[in-house]
């Protein structure tokens, strides 16, 4: 199998699994904040093995010497590109907050190619959909609200907000991210055909479970909505993490 799509994936996929999971992340986070998810061993009946594959978005981690996109349409359709040589076998994309309206438009994006294999269903944790989304007047700040924005939204290590270098690497991507976010919207009468499941931290404040599901909407196939442990940032949760790679193992492993 060809490897063109490493810079993009980490890891890069392997044969032997009987279904694949892409995870997109949240504005300003990198493939690392799915690390937990890579390293865990997902099976489903039979001992048929779940594949969970972090994408590497340009801008962000070991990709910062890139500039970011801030456009969902452009992102999606280079993403595609980057990983059809994976849509061999039955897949999952899983985006989280942000990476939940990037996962939208990338299943659009993949439904527009003909020969494409669709992917069994969308997954969307903590996100709203793109109509109801409320761009925050701190996203348009100077960088000293930005971080504090942050800073209230949690999910970023204090130690990265107090460094300023770190800061001059992050607030370039999550800029651009949080454009994406304010400026993607799905066409009229646009919806997907697959299925779309959301989950929703039962302590998320930011995105709580009434307002996810809205998601109903971007598909003509069934939509589904749990709660699962933990706040905005359930996926860092031992038992977030297991509640949510248990429902995708059900539903893409059957």
């Amino acid at each position: 199998m060809t490897r063109v799509a490493e810079p993009w994936l980490r890891p890069a996929p392997a044969g032997g699994a009987a279904a694949r999971l892409f995870c997109l992340p949240y504005a300003g986070g990198s493939a690392s904040v799915f690390r937990h998810w890579t390293r865990r061993p997902v099976r489903g009946r039979g001992g048929r093995r779940l594949e969970v594959v972090a994408v590497r978005l340009p801008g962000h981690g070991s990709r910062t010497a890139e500039p970011a996109v801030d456009d969902a349409r452009l992102l999606a359709g280079r993403l595609a590109a980057a990983l059809d040589p994976y849509l061999d076998r039955p897949y999952g994309i899983y985006g989280h907050s942000m990476g939940g309206l990037l996962g939208l438009a990338l299943a659009h994006e993949i439904a527009r190619t003909p020969g494409r294999r669709p992917p069994a269903a969308l997954f969307v944790g903590a996100s709203p959909p793109p109509a109801s989304v409320r761009p925050d007047a701190a996203w348009h700040g100077s960088d000293a609200e930005l971080v504090q924005w942050l800073r209230e939204a949690g999910g970023t290590p204090a130690s990265v907000l107090a460094a300023p270098v770190l800061l001059e690497l992050l607030l370039p991507a999550l800029r651009a991210d949080l454009a994406l976010v304010a400026g993607y919207r799905s066409e009229p009468g646009e919806r997907l055909a697959v299925a779309v499941h959301g989950f929703a931290g039962a302590d998320d404040a930011l995105v709580p479970a009434a307002a996810m599901r809205p998601w109903a909407a971007e598909t003509d196939a069934p939509f589904a909505l749990c709660e699962v442990p933990g706040g905005h940032f359930f996926l860092a949760d031992g038992a977030g993490t297991s509640a949510v790679l248990g429902a995708v193992a059900a539903q893409l492993l059957t």
